[in-house]
């Protein structure tokens, strides 16, 4: 945990480095699109949902993004689940100059936590329907500017996240792949 609330302190001070070196005016976006998440581990859980994200450039170059999500869960055995959560990620600019001067596409590393409560099937187990969980996620987005205010973007990464579908080991961590795809709005 110590780990953690360090590296959250180093993000926040590279934040705060490069918006005292840049002279820029914070960029406030909302984006909506679908998303997709496929276990990696041969669980066979795949999920398609959709996804709401406000967020901020502090400068061109970093800054933060909330996102909530929805979706349904199909695991083995033809059971169900639902969940839905929310997360916080830090952005960083990739390439060369400001997010703001780049004229047609843009890409962006994005790495995250979030929370995620999920509702299984009352077929599934009768120890436990109900579960919550913590998920880290790593992505790449590439934006593609459509007009001055508005671009469409689709969204690959890699996502970590409990394994839900499994009582006893409820804590213990796997992989996902996930793709998101939409629009993204300047305000």
């Amino acid at each position: 945990m110590k780990k953690i609330y360090l590296f959250i302190i180093l993000l926040s001070a590279l934040t705060m480095n490069s918006i005292a070196q840049e002279n820029n005016k914070p960029q406030w976006f909302v984006a909506g699109g679908a998303n997709s998440v496929i276990a990696l581990n041969g669980s066979s859980n795949t999920s398609l949902g959709g996804k709401i994200s406000g967020g901020v450039w502090l400068n061109g170059y970093t800054g933060f993004r909330l996102n909530v999500e929805a979706a349904n869960i199909w695991m083995k055995n033809d059971f169900t689940a639902t969940t839905y959560g929310a997360s916080l990620d830090w952005m960083a600019n990739l390439l060369r100059g400001s997010i703001n001067e780049q004229n047609s596409f843009s890409l962006t590393g994005l790495i995250g936590a979030g929370v995620s409560h999920y509702k299984l099937d009352k077929d599934y187990s009768n120890q436990y329907s109900k579960i919550n969980g913590i998920s880290f996620n790593f992505s790449l987005q590439a934006a593609f500017k459509l007009s001055s205010k508005l671009s469409l973007f689709i969204e690959p990464g890699i996502r970590i996240d409990p394994k839900f579908y499994e009582y006893e080991y409820k804590d213990d961590p796997y992989m996902n792949a996930s793709i998101s795809a939409g629009i993204i709005y300047k305000l």
